[in-house]
């Protein structure tokens, strides 16, 4: 027998029995039918990475479960610049609710909330740490709560990190759960803020504890700047408008941040999945004009009596191009989505390098 390179299809039709001399003529048959260009079909997707706008500071891991915890002390009425402090204050927590990824679950407890801030009010004010939204991926009900935040009593911020806290749970990462407290004052309800700061921190939730503090004198501003470092977190002591301001833009940076991520990430996967979308319906097209057009011929000669390899044969053949076009087709969509996700993990890097 003549050696004749075969395809594992042809091999399998001479080892059915085929004769060496049809499965030759059936290759040369479908031939001239398969000669369509098919490289047209295997694209790349138009992969994008974002534009990060500059980090001011290091940030810590990504948040997994964040506790706010807001001081509705009476003295949140006063101003800084023209706004209340409690204004700023819901502004601030607002700010920073919306740039938490949609999935991260968080709660907010105000503390202080009830009595008044006379001496009279002052057993029941600090007494008064109110749970206002447990810990939910549910940001209506936070922003719902948020508006109907008070200025009323007295200051017992121990009691306030206290219920944040119980709003966490045991982690083995350090840092991936916040605490973050909103407030104008120290403690003034006897508790001890530091050492639970440092429980909270250095205890099983390993959280950090940040607190944005607003026109305190320095004496206070130091004593929160302990709690916060205690709590491995830090402190930034808003004085006037600009300063809020200033705090509020660094919020929106990183929100920002996190939507051109995210938007960019999921361009890079609509991308893709159109790529592979345009590349089945190329290559599959490819198959049904080459078996359309190679069928219609062999039927038509077959009419006309025309000496042919066995029609079966030359299905076999056609059907070996069709799984080496798909074969060609699913390695593509493999290296496509290796390279969609090299792009998305280099987003992910240029995000968290702009922290």
């Amino acid at each position: 027998m003549r050696k004749v390179a075969l395809s594992p299809a042809a091999r399998n039709l001479l080892d059915g029995g085929g004769k060496l001399d049809d499965i030759i003529a059936a290759r040369t048959f479908i031939a001239p039918f398969i000669r369509t260009d098919q490289s047209q079909c295997f694209g790349t997707a138009n992969l994008h990475g974002a534009n990060m706008m500059a980090a001011e500071r290091p940030d810590g891991p990504a948040p997994t479960r964040v506790a706010i915890t807001i001081d509705s002390s009476g003295s949140m009425a006063g101003r800084v610049g023209s706004r209340t402090k409690l204004e700023l204050a819901r502004t601030a927590t607002q700010s920073f609710i919306d740039g938490l990824p949609p999935a991260v679950p968080a709660s907010l407890a105000v503390f202080g909330q009830q009595g008044n801030n006379s001496e009279a009010g002052k057993v029941k004010s600090c007494k008064g740490v109110d749970l206002l939204a447990p810990m939910s991926a549910d940001r209506a009900q936070m922003r719902s709560a948020i508006a109907g935040v008070r200025a009323v009593g007295w200051t017992p911020l121990a009691a306030g990190l206290t219920a944040a806290r119980n709003q966490l749970g045991p982690s083995s990462i350090p840092g991936e759960q916040v605490v973050y407290v909103v407030s104008d004052g120290i403690e003034t309800c006897g508790g001890d803020p530091v050492a639970v700061a440092r429980d909270i921190n250095r205890g099983s939730t390993r959280a950090v504890v940040n607190i944005i503090g607003f026109g305190l004198p320095k004496g206070e501003a130091s004593a929160l700047q302990a709690v916060a470092s205690a709590g491995g977190g830090r402190f930034v002591n808003v004085t006037d408008d600009d300063g809020f301001d200033r705090e509020l833009a660094e919020q929106m940076r990183l929100s920002n941040n996190r939507v051109r991520a995210t938007l960019a990430r999921a361009g890079n996967s609509i991308a893709t999945g159109a790529t592979s979308t345009d590349l089945v319906q190329c290559t599959g097209g490819i198959v049904d004009r080459e078996t359309q057009g190679a069928l219609a011929a062999y039927d038509a000669r077959a009419k006309r009596g025309e000496k042919l390899p066995p029609r079966y044969q030359v299905v076999a053949l056609l059907r070996e191009r069709q799984g080496a076009l798909e074969k060609a087709r699913d390695e593509h969509e493999t290296r496509q989505d290796k390279v969609r996700d090299a792009a998305n993990n280099a987003l992910d890097a240029q995000e968290k390098a702009a922290r």
